[in-house]
Formats: C-alpha cells, structure tokens, sequence
C-alpha cells in the first residue's frame, strides 16, 4: 500500500489538485480527504485502476463518496474509520468540532465479545480471572476511551460489570457475590471505570 497509494497520492496525485487534500491510512483502511467535490470524484474514479496494477482492488461495501464538511455539521453526515464513527458536531461554545464514538456494529461486536469472554473463564479462580480482565479492560481503554467518547465507553463498561456479576454469581448454586461484596472484589483487583483520556487532536477537513 505503501508504493500503491501512499507515494501516488502524494508524487502524482496532489500536485495536480487545486484544492488542500489528505489521505490517512493504517495498513489497508484509509481515509481520503478533499477540498473541492470534483476533484474528489475524480480521485474516486482513479482509485481501482491505480489498485489494481498492483493486484489489488477496493471493498464495494466499504468504499464511498460522502460530503463531510465542518461548514454543514450533522450526525447524518459522518464516516467509520477503524472502529470509531466521525462526525461534525458543535462544541460549547458553538463552534464546529470534530467529533468521534465507537462505531455501532464495532460496540455490539465488544459487548458481545466481553459477554462469551466472562461467560467461558467464569470458572477460573479470581486471581486468575480478575487479572486476565483488567488487562483486556485496558486494552479497551488505551484504544476507545478518547475525547468525546465517554457514552460509548461507560455503556461497555456496564455492560462488562453486569456480565461479571451475572456469571460469577452462577459459578455455583449459593450466590457468589452480593452488590456490596462483588463492589469490594473489584476494589482488591483495582477494576476502575473507564474514563475518558484527556489526549486531543486537531483535524482540518474541508
């Protein structure tokens, strides 16, 4: 992708353009940004030729066109990138900002994963079990807890809590845990709500 796209786009792609244009990519997922629609286009049009030179081509149901400006914020306009969902929205003051959440099919692929995770080790001694779990839980967070995408990270984090109290307390026929017990477990193994990180970034799309 390196030769295919990267160096394309920047020797033989963007010194043609009128307008500002980008591209962002993590290994074949990429994002292509541009100022003017036509050129745009353009590029859209380009890109299966210029793929498939090198025996490779796009995902039909993953490739698009959208109009996705700061001037024209809403929830309606907004594209999926690497688990996250981009979006225009106001900030408190108003003024437009980019803003991300974790995808919808990506959250319900976590809270379904978590869910199987908790239901298959609930066996497991809890020194074994708990240590195994804040480990994923900060895998999680390192990854989605970003500005902005508290609700999606506080719904997962629920979710998790609910799913560990279910399938603990029915590890054996005599409850396991009672709320202010199974609070006081998550305490000794330092099981903490995800918070969001306070890391930002700057983003100047047209």
């Amino acid at each position: 992708m390196h030769y295919a796209l990267d160096l394309w786009f920047e020797k033989r792609v963007k010194p043609t353009l009128k307008g500002k244009a980008m591209l962002i990519r993590y290994a074949d997922d990429f994002v292509v940004a541009f100022q003017y629609r036509d050129e745009a286009r353009a590029f859209y049009q380009r890109l299966p030729e210029r793929l498939r030179e090198f025996d490779l081509e796009v995902a039909p149901e993953k490739t698009h066109i959208k109009r996705f400006s700061r001037f024209h914020p809403s929830r309606t306009r907004k594209f999926q990138f690497l688990g996250f969902e981009f979006f225009w929205g106001a900030d408190r003051n108003g003024e437009p900002r980019l803003k991300r959440q974790t995808a919808a099919k990506k959250h319900k692929a976590l809270m379904t994963d978590i869910y199987c995770w908790i239901k298959n080790n609930r066996s497991k001694r809890l020194n074994i079990l708990m240590p195994m779990l804040r480990r994923k839980l900060i895998g999680v967070k390192n990854y989605f807890a970003l500005p902005g995408n508290g609700r999606s990270v506080s719904s997962l984090y629920n979710h998790v809590l609910h799913c560990l109290y279910k399938w603990l307390n029915r590890r054996s026929q005599k409850r396991s845990f009672s709320w202010n017990g199974f609070k006081d477990m998550l305490r000794y193994f330092q099981i903490q709500p995800m918070r969001v990180s306070k890391r930002y970034i700057t983003v100047d799309w047209y």
